[in-house]
């Protein structure tokens, strides 16, 4: 199955061919990470994490997202329509002091389209 891919720029620095790979965090929350091509690079990199770990518990369409190093992340999201809203906020310890992340409603059908899913391919590959 073919994902969608994007190509995003944070830092000054351009990456290709981007995709998002999904997993858990031992609280079973969904983490996400950025993968993708730098520049002319013919090896994919890891990215971003993009989401924060933390011990409130979450909807499942729920995620929180680590900003503190990438402000643009979330305006990138919403274009992507991958982020619905915001409602809230929690109390994160980043860099030994504490800051507020953005809680995100997220789209979970979008979100997948431009996701690596490993059982999938495992499947299709059968």
């Amino acid at each position: 199955m073919l994902i969608k891919t994007f190509d995003y720029e944070s830092n000054c620095v351009r990456y290709r061919d981007c995709y998002f790979d999904i997993g858990e965090y031992k609280n079973k929350e969904m983490s996400i990470d950025i993968y993708g091509y730098v520049e002319d690079d013919k090896n994919i990199s890891h990215i971003s994490n993009l989401t924060a770990n933390v011990s409130e518990k979450l909807a499942e369409n729920q995620i929180v997202i680590d900003n503190y190093n990438n402000t643009n992340i979330i305006s990138f999201l919403l274009d992507l329509k991958i982020v619905k809203a915001i409602p809230k906020r929690v109390a994160v310890e980043k860099v030994g002091k504490m800051v507020l992340l953005p809680v995100a409603e997220i789209d979970l059908e979008i979100l997948k389209e431009y996701s690596y899913d490993k059982e999938e391919e495992l499947e299709y590959a059968s």
